[in-house]
């Protein structure tokens, strides 16, 4: 192999390798790994301890979900969701959704919390997402 295919091969594997590692860094994926960081060391929040309700609403006919979270120094230490659809095929998306949160949000900042597709469903997450700015809004205030 010629010194300019290795210095290719090299230039390759690098790019590879530093796309690898910023893509295992990304916060972006909704199941990520969670922050190792226990809530109790972290200060300074900017969102008051407790338990807070929101619905958020999403879709073209309006369908609508129930968050509740429990802050503890802006962590989400318990999360669950309440379906509210009545059609059984939107009620099974969001009893999936529901299922599903706890483990994606649980131990995160809530600032760091924005959910896509979960367990088959696409609308549900808007309204999840809509719930959690009212709620960081409401601990904030």
């Amino acid at each position: 192999m010629s010194g300019r295919s290795r210095g290719a091969v090299r230039a390759s594997l690098a790019g590879i390798s530093a796309a690898a590692a910023l893509a295992a860094c990304s916060t972006d994926a909704p199941d990520t790994a969670r922050d190792t960081e226990s809530p109790a060391s972290r200060t300074n929040s900017a969102y008051a301890d407790g338990e807070y309700t929101a619905r958020g609403w999403y879709g073209g006919l309006p369908s609508s979900i129930e968050v509740t979270v429990t802050l503890d120094d802006g962590v989400i230490t318990d999360a669950e969701v309440a379906p509210q659809a009545t059609d059984p095929t939107s009620r099974d998306f969001q009893e999936r959704f529901a299922a599903a949160v706890p483990d994606l949000v649980e131990g995160r900042p809530i600032d760091e919390v924005r959910l896509d597709r979960v367990a088959g469903s696409s609308g549900t997450p808007n309204g999840f997402n809509e719930a959690i700015a009212r709620i960081k809004d409401e601990a904030s205030g």
